[in-house]
């Protein structure tokens, strides 16, 4: 095998450390020189001032630009006279982007699972590590809520639908890497840049702002939760998570909250209009509601709730009310 050094070097630079399997999988899929081509696309720039850097012939590098897009490696910033590359920058790039290039070998997605494996236990362990700012962060699905203010932005997928230039839709990375058969696979939907970048690398389709909205409706009918990046703008993403694959909350669903923030919303029960139906109970992902409540009703563990609102729909009375009591700690944009 090729010296890993290089690739060493890769998955420090996404933020992984002394790991052995993320070296290995970047090894996989790109060579010595396509691994220091990767290397020097940071800060971005041109193939032929990236070649320079790389030490790589302008001829050989030229060749090499659109495989390492198309294997997600490599990002490109279009500007007036030329196209500029970048490598990718994090954890979640490298892990959305890899999974869904084409013909990703199954050893590849097989190392992605026992990586995870370790991860989600490092993380559940250091759960309480001040300063972490969950990447993620749930959204309610389209149900009345009984906010202080008006829905923020940041809280409303219609509204991301209805400002973004481009929409497409991608295969959901968790669910291609841990396969799901009980919901659609081809649900995550990326926004303007992003979208543009998927539908270039072929992984993508375009949607229409009507093809996408009934496609968050048909996810919010199949039982998915809407997640989007945890800032204050309105993002380039929105996945729709299952309960079995999502890395948004994998594993022990009482650490969903490692992996990502909650909505602004909680669930509240009206105990008088309850019916003890245990539909809510059957449709929540996080165990947050019991059949405890006043009379045997249901009731609803805060510290569990995410506030998607999916126990808001089911509910046959109409006894479950999102109701905003929240403050969202978000990441820096860009």
């Amino acid at each position: 095998m090729a010296d890993l050094t290089l690739y060493e070097q890769l998955a420090e630079s996404i933020g992984i450390k002394g790991s052995e399997i993320i070296p290995e999988m970047f090894a996989m899929i790109a060579d010595e020189d396509e691994a220091k081509f990767v290397l020097a696309a940071a800060p971005p720039g041109t193939v032929e001032e990236i070649a320079q850097k790389a030490g790589i012939p302008l001829e050989k590098a030229e060749k090499m630009v659109r495989p390492l897009f198309l294997k997600g490696l490599l990002f490109k910033s279009k500007k007036p006279g030329e196209t500029r590359y970048y490598k990718i920058r994090n954890y979640v790039q490298f892990h959305d982007g890899t999974v869904l290039s084409p013909d990703i070998p199954e050893g590849y997605l097989a190392l992605l699972r026992e990586f995870e494996k370790t991860l989600v236990k490092d993380m559940q362990e250091g759960r309480d590590q001040a300063g972490y700012t969950p990447f993620m962060r749930v959204v309610p699905i389209n149900v009345t809520v009984d906010a202080k203010t008006q829905v923020l932005a940041m809280d409303d997928v219609e509204k991301m639908i209805q400002e973004a230039n481009v929409i497409a839709v991608t295969a959901c990375s968790c669910r291609t890497i841990h396969p799901v058969t009980e919901v659609p696979l081809e649900v995550c939907m990326q926004l303007d840049k992003a979208a543009v970048y998927a539908i270039d690398r072929g992984t993508g389709r375009e949607l229409s702002k009507e093809q996408a909205m009934e496609m968050l409706h048909m996810c919010e009918k199949e039982g998915l939760v809407h997640c989007v990046i945890n800032t204050q703008s309105l993002g380039y993403m929105i996945c729709n998570c299952d309960n079995q694959s999502c890395s948004n909350w994998p594993g022990d669903k009482k650490y969903a909250k490692t992996f990502a923030a909650p909505s602004r919303f909680l669930a509240v029960v009206d105990s008088e209009n309850c019916s003890a139906c245990d539909a809510c109970i059957d449709r929540c992902y996080f165990y947050a509601i019991s059949m405890g409540g006043k009379g045997d009703t249901a009731q609803v563990d805060e510290d569990r709730c995410m506030g998607c609102g999916l126990c808001a729909v089911t509910c046959p009375e109409d006894a479950i009310t999102m109701k905003e009591v929240r403050k969202i700690e978000t990441i820096p944009a860009g």
